[in-house]
């Protein structure tokens, strides 16, 4: 069988624009301890957290020191980890899109590198539970993107034939390269990371913006 396999932040949910909303609600939440307001506060928090890149706790640290007079790092952590995916954003037409696909008989799987809560949380939370076969979280796992294993998992709880299949990712090294190892066509989104230096171009499809995969998808095979 054939099978499409997406990457999740910056591909399927908008974690920058769901950010942008849960920064704001974390700034009123703590009005009166905050050091920057509005659009000043959001760039900060978007700086320290480095695109998810920067472990949690560190992140949580960091806002502390840097965007709050008295609010501790403890405070910040249950904060967002209560109310930061409660209601993730999706990117515009990944509903239809991913409807599409599951009407052409394809099977749909995600892969995600991070916890378990927060994850989880944006597939549920966001609809995609509803839309999607199968899900495989770093965390739960046991390996990162660009493990070979990780992608293995994911073909194996699609039953699909990965050279058969696409995976759809934004991070050059951890979705494009690694999904390549095990012999997927890949579909690079150019969002937010640019491509490294030193790794090698190597990539079936480039796109700006996810629902344009399907149209690539359909043309290249």
């Amino acid at each position: 069988m054939k099978g499409i396999v997406f990457d999740l932040d910056e591909t399927l949910v908008d974690r920058r624009g769901s950010l942008d909303v849960y920064a704001r609600r974390l700034n009123e939440a703590f009005y009166e301890s905050a050091s920057a307001r509005g659009d000043a506060f959001v760039a900060g928090f978007h700086r320290l957290d480095g695109n998810g890149r920067v472990p949690r706790d560190e992140f949580f640290e960091r806002l502390s020191a840097e965007l709050f007079k008295d609010v501790t790092a403890a405070q910040i952590k249950t904060h967002f980890e209560a109310t930061a995916w409660t209601n993730p954003i999706l990117f515009d037409g990944v509903r239809e899109l991913l409807r599409s696909i599951r009407a052409r008989n394809w099977r749909i799987g995600i892969v995600t590198n991070g916890g378990v809560p927060a994850q989880s949380a944006k597939i549920a939370n966001s609809g995609l539970a509803d839309l999607i076969d199968a899900s495989v979280i770093s965390a739960a796992f046991g390996m990162k993107k660009p493990a070979p294993e990780i992608f293995n998992h994911i073909v194996e709880q699609l039953q699909v034939d990965a050279a058969q299949s696409w995976f759809i990712g934004d991070d050059p090294r951890a979705d494009i390269w690694g999904a390549g190892q095990v012999g997927f066509k890949t579909c690079w989104i150019e969002r937010y990371s640019a491509w490294p230096e030193d790794l090698e171009r190597r990539y079936d499809a480039r796109i700006a913006a996810t629902p344009d995969c399907w149209e690539v998808i359909t043309r290249v095979a």
